[in-house]
C-alpha cells in the first residue's frame, strides 16, 4: 500500500499498538520524522485523528514550534510529510508502555515495516506485563513481589503437568 495521508500512517500505527481497551491519551504511539538540512522535526502522535506538532531542535520536552514560523512553513500540515519523504534521514517510534523504540533510515523501510503490522492490533497478553505493573508499581504492600509469585507459581505448576 502507497501511504499518502496522516490518517492512513496514524491508522495503521494506532490499531496495530494499541489495545481496544487502553485509552489512555498519554500511550499513543508518537512518530517523529526528522529531514536531511531541516533544524525542525514533525511529531506525529498516532490516534484516531493523527495530531501533527513541531520540535525545534534545541526545544524541552512539552515545547513545540508553531507550523508557521517552522522549518515547514511552505507545506501544508496534511502533506509536509509525504512531500519531504524522499529526504527523510531518521523515522523514530518513540517508547511507551509496551511499545519499545524504533528507528528507520528511509522512507521506503518505514513503509515496509508498516506493512508488517498487525491490524488486529497488540494481543492483549502482550501488554498486560506492563499494564499490571502499571497498576501496582505505587501500591504497599508491594504488589509487584506478590504478582511475581503467583506467575512463578503457576509456570511452575504447569511445568510439573507437562512433565507427567
Amino acid at each position: 500500500m502507497a501511504y499518502s495521508t496522516n490518517q492512513q500512517v496514524a491508522r495503521r500505527v494506532y490499531r496495530a499498538l494499541k489495545t481496544p481497551s487502553d485509552s489512555d491519551r498519554t500511550t499513543d504511539p508518537i512518530l517523529a520524522f526528522h529531514f536531511k538540512e531541516k533544524n525542525d522535526y514533525i511529531m506525529m502522535r498516532c490516534n484516531k485523528e493523527p495530531e501533527i506538532s513541531i520540535k525545534g531542535r534545541n526545544q524541552t520536552a512539552g515545547e513545540v514550534k508553531f507550523f508557521a514560523y517552522s522549518d515547514f512553513k511552505d507545506h501544508e500540515e496534511r502533506e509536509v510529510i509525504f512531500r519531504l519523504k524522499d529526504d527523510v534521514s531518521l523515522i523514530e517510534l518513540y517508547s511507551k508502555g509496551a511499545i519499545r523504540k524504533l528507528t528507520w533510515d528511509s522512507w521506503e523501510k518505514f513503509c515496509h515495516w508498516l506493512e508488517s503490522l498487525d491490524e488486529d492490533g497488540v494481543q492483549i497478553s502482550l501488554k498486560l506485563p506492563c499494564l499490571v505493573y502499571a497498576s501496582v508499581k505505587d501500591q504497599k504492600p508491594s504488589m509487584q513481589n506478590y504478582i511475581v509469585e503467583a506467575v512463578k507459581g503457576a509456570l511452575k505448576g504447569r511445568e510439573s503437568k507437562d512433565e507427567e
